[in-house]
């Protein structure tokens, strides 16, 4: 209900929710990498997470070497799917090792991984693991029972406590003096009975202190320490202090010691020992005394436990300091060395106990916080509970690990696995590369991306596949709408991982071209062709092949291929901006990326259409709220044509479009067409004479 005088709310208003603008330079690799779990993308932001995630250069692949160009050149974000050879016989497996347990079965194997997943290849080899016993949480069993004394009267509502007296005690054999602060009450002339229980907690630790039936204090030893050598335990008060409820001294109260028997105890301290975790229970005045169980169950309040199986001569122990420690150990994993700067992870306080938080599987394996090197398997060893352990051992290195050379179809993929080029199905990706150019890896890349409709294909003819060459390989992907573009021929950049003096590689220009693309895109728009001067390759030292101006002009007429060349004062540079498409209209590349643009932002941009009344009040919201304002943002930043709004785009959401049949079917139909903006590609320049343009005259 409103309030007298002004009130103010907030409402949606009748606006309709705008369009914003879709990603459009996210690149999608899919390539060969050092590490990597395999057909698992990840999206990254700079090349230093490509490192650690997948690994630095290898002479494997060339991965690493496109994702570097695409970030040099102006990259933002990239996915990486690693590609991998399941071929039994020759394809990729990872590094592993076996760990065995104290009775020589084995109980651990570890792979090279990476959170629950084998990361194969030959990069595990470097790794290496040392096992140790873990420092294990260690307590004893409790030989006394709780001793307690109770006031001989209930408390009074509040008591004077001004003064302040202290509380002599005798706790275990031991004298303890309790002295009160001002802090620990509210009003010490008026302190109420919980306070005086809560400050008695609080000063010490020997004796607890609760307020129990009928309001009198009940003072209770921990049962800690054994007073006398048959393990009893006491507490008494030394003198008088009638302010806290004792008037009298009262003679230590004893108490028997706690039963152990074969299935149980109660200790000491058990927090830090949980249901299920192996146990190692021991008398260190005889060694013989010493057994392995499994914790069953825990009662919180007592610290009692029991356990399995039973310990049949433990009755005999009693009375002495047995020890009880929880059975675990350490893992750690080195790379590249065994000295302390090359350890990447330690792993402490595992378990072999699978119904345990710290079981060594769980840990390592656990999708978020797991081991980044290695993956961990439980061999089920047929030893004892606590025997089962991976015995204490130096340093051991991984082995076995091989890289394999993944086929075509292994690039391309399967929809249904989602392996390949449809492991990026649910990723949101524009632009889409591999460094392999295998005819049949290139129709699955061209194949991908017309599927979705929202992302290209960037890729490059094979290495020395230069001039005619390159022209025959162009029209091998022709056709009348290709969602892909093909570039040639390939750059040199230098090698970090060659060697000599200023190593160098060549690699497909692919990874620096779509950086080329993310960078034209933040600074120009979409719409503006990635080609010319301003497209130059940063990083590319040259290219592998010098083409003529006719040369470029058939590579690019005939074989729909844009060249890579060197120009005087510019660079390397992108010379073209072709796609492989032959119908006019799809000739160039930011022509589809800026469909592309406008396709994925209306799809994204009216999700709040569904489930509306369809009707003329939604068709006009979303011609003239949605639709319109988005594409007039388009037309001022120079996505269409020369033109004025009503020349270049054109929106349909009417009743024209949404005949009563369609609207029947719960069908909306919306209608978008636009002039795109296309590039100044061949320049004619006209040089001629004219006439001098000097007269006669006559003075």
């Amino acid at each position: 209900m409103p309030n007298i005088g002004l009130n103010i709310r907030e409402v949606d208003g009748s606006a309709s929710p705008s369009i914003v603008a879709a990603p459009t330079s996210v690149a999608a690799f899919n390539v060969l990498t050092r590490r990597g779990v395999a057909n698992r993308p990840i999206r990254i932001d700079r090349f230093e997470q490509f490192v650690e995630r997948f690994g630095s250069y290898f002479p494997g692949g060339l991965g690493a070497y496109l994702v570097k160009g695409f970030f040099d050149n102006g990259g933002r974000a990239a996915y990486i799917n690693r590609v991998v050879s399941s071929d039994p016989a020759t394809g990729h497996v990872p590094s592993s090792l076996s760990l065995k347990d104290a009775a020589a079965l084995p109980t651990l194997r570890l792979f090279a991984g990476f959170r629950g997943a084998k990361d194969p290849g030959r990069w595990g080899d470097g790794l290496a693991i040392k096992v140790e016993p873990s420092p294990a949480f260690e307590t004893r069993l409790r030989e006394g029972a709780r001793a307690a004394i109770t006031t001989p009267a209930a408390l009074p509502a509040t008591s004077d406590l001004s003064a302040l007296p202290p509380l002599a005690l005798t706790v275990d054999g031991t004298d303890q003096t309790i002295t009160f602060q001002p802090a620990d009450f509210a009003d010490p002339a008026n302190a109420t009975p919980g306070e005086i229980a809560a400050a008695i907690g609080a000063r010490q630790s020997k004796v607890g202190a609760a307020i129990v039936a009928g309001g009198k204090l009940m003072l209770t030893s921990s049962g800690e320490i054994a007073h006398l050598a048959n393990g009893w335990t006491s507490v008494g008060v030394r003198t008088a202090n009638a302010a806290v409820g004792f008037p009298a001294v009262v003679v230590e109260s004893f108490a028997a010691p706690a039963a152990v028997t074969t299935t149980g105890a109660t200790l000491r301290r058990s927090d830090n020992f949980m249901p299920g975790d192996a146990l190692e229970i021991v008398d260190p005045t005889a060694p013989a005394n010493h057994a392995l169980v499994k914790l069953m169950t825990r009662n919180d309040l007592t610290g009692a436990v029991t356990w399995a199986p039973a310990i049949a001569n433990i009755a005999t122990w009693k009375g002495r300091e047995i020890k009880v420690r929880a059975v675990r150990f350490k893992l750690t994993v080195a790379q590249g060395g065994t000295d302390p700067a090359d350890v990447v992870e330690v792993w402490d306080g595992l378990s072999m106990e699978s119904d345990t938080a710290d079981y060594a599987p769980t840990r390592l394996n656990h999708l978020m916080t797991g081991s980044r090197y290695v993956m961990a398997e439980d061999l089920l060893s047929a030893s004892a509970v606590g025997v089962d352990l991976p015995a204490g051992a130096a340093f051991a290195p991984l082995a076995g690990g091989r890289d394999g050379a993944p086929t075509a179809p292994e690039f391309v993929g399967d929809p249904a696995a989602r392996t390949g080029f449809h492991a990026f199905d649910t990723a949101a990706v524009q632009l889409v590369a591999c460094e392999r150019s295998d005819p049949a890896v290139v129709i699955g890349g061209l194949a991908y991306c017309q599927g979705r409709e929202d992302c290209m294909y960037v890729g490059s003819t094979p290495e020395g596949v230069v001039g005619a060459d390159a022209v025959a390989y162009g029209q091998a992907f022709q056709g009348r709408k290709v969602y892909g573009a093909l570039y040639s021929p390939w750059i040199v950049v230098s090698d970090a991982q060659g060697v000599g003096d200023a190593p160098q590689r060549t690699i497909p220009p692919t990874g620096h071209v779509m950086g080329v693309y993310a960078r034209i895109d933040g600074l120009r728009g979409v719409w503006k062709a990635p080609a010319g001067d301003e497209a130059n390759l940063a990083g590319a030292i040259d290219v592998t092949y010098r083409m003529t101006d006719e040369e470029h002009t058939q590579l690019v007429k005939e074989g729909s291929v844009n060249g890579i060349r060197a120009m005087p004062r510019a660079g390397i540079v992108i010379d073209a901006s072709r796609t492989l498409s032959t119908d006019t209209r799809w000739l160039y590349v930011n022509v589809r990326l800026l469909f592309n643009l406008v396709k994925s932002s209306l799809k994204d941009g009216l999700r709040w259409v569904r489930q509306e009344p369809n009707r003329s009040q939604l068709w006009n919201s979303i011609n003239y709220g949605t639709v319109t304002p988005f594409l007039l943002g388009l037309w001022r930043r120079g996505a269409f044509g020369t033109g004025n709004p009503a020349d270049v785009f054109t929106v349909i959401c009417d009743a024209t479009n949404n005949p009563p049949d369609q609207v029947d079917q719960g069908i909306l139909n919306v209608e978008v067409y636009f002039y795109p903006s296309r590039p100044a590609e061949t320049i004619i320049i006209t040089v001629g004479q004219q006439p001098s343009g000097g007269v006669v005259a006559e003075k």
